[in-house]
């Protein structure tokens, strides 16, 4: 009788064992408490499920008081701004008004979103914005939003302390003129009215012996 010839090759595969197939299956639970199976259900651990509570908890708390520290801050730094923003505002016009200038600004240069035509801080302290179309918008300087008032200050502040300074050199002139005509008067006076005295006469007294000189000449 002739044996069954066997093929080693055409020898069926066993099946993986099913034990190591279940264990391997706990241990991926074991560390992942809380992921999807394979019918898209949430495996869930309720230990590990407290503790990221308490973590996520402890995390809120950590942001939450920073948010707060940042905007009570924020909330005085904003008055403060306000507050040297208009106090600012009102010497410039001090300023202007006494100069009595003005100043044309580069459209360009400020961040406005609509179309300016032209735009000029005049010596009330108001800036003026002339739109493309003809309208007109003007109001003091520290009414506008600080990113304005902060590009417009730094365009002018080169200008204005040129012209602070030519005022400057106009009232040495001035002063330089009168100290001069100061000092002959005192000599006039003292010559004139015969009192002795220094240089350094009281400005007071020396008022009232003028004031004396030119009535006595009315009268006469």
């Amino acid at each position: 009788m002739a044996e069954k010839n066997t093929n080693p090759k055409e020898k069926t595969e066993q099946p993986p064992n099913q034990e190591n197939q279940s264990e391997t299956v706990e241990e991926a639970h074991f560390f992942h408490p809380v992921q999807l199976s394979e019918r898209g259900e949430e495996i869930l651990d309720e230990k590990e499920i407290e503790k990221s509570k308490v973590e996520i908890e402890q995390k809120l708390q950590e942001l939450l008081k920073s948010i707060n520290e940042e905007t009570l801050q924020l909330s005085e730094f904003l008055m403060e701004e306000s507050k040297l923003l208009k106090e600012l505002c009102i010497s410039l016009r001090h300023i202007l008004k006494k100069l009595n200038i003005s100043f044309n600004i580069p459209p360009q240069d400020l961040p406005l979103q609509k179309r300016i035509k032209k735009v000029i801080l005049n010596e009330e302290g108001h800036l003026i914005l002339v739109y493309e179309k003809g309208e007109v918008n003007s109001a003091f300087l520290a009414e506008y939003p600080p990113e304005i008032v902060m590009a417009a200050l730094w365009i002018i502040m080169p200008e204005l302390a040129k012209v602070v300074m030519l005022y400057r050199k106009k009232i040495s002139t001035r002063v330089n003129f009168f100290g001069k005509v100061k000092k002959e008067l005192k000599s006039v006076v003292k010559a004139i009215v015969g009192k002795e005295g220094s240089a350094d006469t009281d400005e007071e007294q020396m008022i009232d012996v003028v004031q004396e000189s030119v009535k006595t000449e009315n009268q006469g």
